[in-house]
């Protein structure tokens, strides 16, 4: 019998909270720092929980086991950090798209519109377009323009075939 290999799990240090969201975007499970959090308390919990912990911090791979689990990620711009990352591991932007909420990082579950009626434009009501909502913050999500820009986005993040 073999195993799947585990889904990339991440952890983004302050400086790479953009980056973050757009990963929660695609799909991927991503904890984001908050200010302040320390170096020794960023990489244990990388550890504890085997997520690769992305940075841009040269100086935290002379902590201990920090090269266990942390990738520096290249790039000023969240799409050249985007690009980075994709060379690096593979990230398929595309494979799971709009599934976590952008905020909290919480899978999202689709819900009927009806049971939403109150919370959301009649316009959507009207087309009766799939509603998903996020058990973590309560937020719901629907597709729009919004999602059409974000999608765009994130297929620009994909590296052309000749990089890959």
């Amino acid at each position: 019998m073999t195993s799947s290999p585990q889904p990339l799990r991440f952890l983004c240090d302050e400086m790479l909270h953009r980056l973050g969201r757009w990963l929660r975007g695609a799909g991927y499970d991503t904890l984001i720092a908050p200010e302040g959090m320390d170096d020794a308390a960023l990489l244990a919990l990388a550890l504890a929980e085997s997520r690769l912990m992305l940075t841009r911090d040269r100086a935290i791979l002379q902590r201990r086991r920090a090269v266990e689990v942390v990738l520096l990620v290249d790039g000023d711009s969240v799409h050249q950090q985007a690009r980075s990352l994709t060379r690096a591991v593979g990230v398929d932007w595309l494979a799971d798209p709009f599934s976590r909420c952008l905020v909290c990082n919480t899978p999202l579950v689709a819900e009927p519109p009806a049971g939403f009626a109150d919370r959301v434009p009649p316009s959507v009501l009207l087309a009766s377009l799939p509603i998903h909502h996020c058990p973590g913050c309560d937020r719901l999500y629907w597709p729009g323009s919004h999602e059409r820009r974000m999608r765009r986005t994130l297929e620009s993040f994909r590296l052309p075939p000749a990089e890959t």
